[in-house]
């Protein structure tokens, strides 16, 4: 298992005011809005691009 196919990228503004794009470990779970330990503030989570292999596709029926 790779561990950089679950790490969590997401974009945070500083204290004074740039923002930068930070990886967090697996298992950490953040949301726009959150505060971090540092005062940066989470402003954007991108989403991957990669399909989650644990996802389920909807069922699509033909009435």
């Amino acid at each position: 298992m790779d561990s950089w196919r679950h790490s969590m990228w997401a974009y945070v503004k500083r204290s004074d005011g740039r923002t930068e794009e930070r990886e967090f470990p697996a298992g950490v779970y953040i949301e726009i809005g959150d505060i971090l330990e540092d005062g940066a503030i989470v402003v954007d989570v991108p989403f991957s691009d990669d399909i989650d292999d644990d996802a389920e596709a909807p069922v699509i029926y033909d009435d």
